[in-house]
């Protein structure tokens, strides 16, 4: 039984590291969307 909790503890770190990052990873491109005027030159 704690093989399986310790498993499950683990698994749970890595689903909330990802998910973090997922979650960084979306507000950096709203940010970005919404911050930047929209681009005339297509090269920037």
């Amino acid at each position: 039984m704690r093989g399986v909790l310790l498993a499950i503890k683990a698994d749970l770190g890595c689903l909330l590291v990802s998910l973090l990052f997922l979650i960084i990873m979306a507000s950096t491109i709203v940010f970005a969307t919404i911050l930047t005027p929209p681009a005339h030159n297509p090269y920037v």
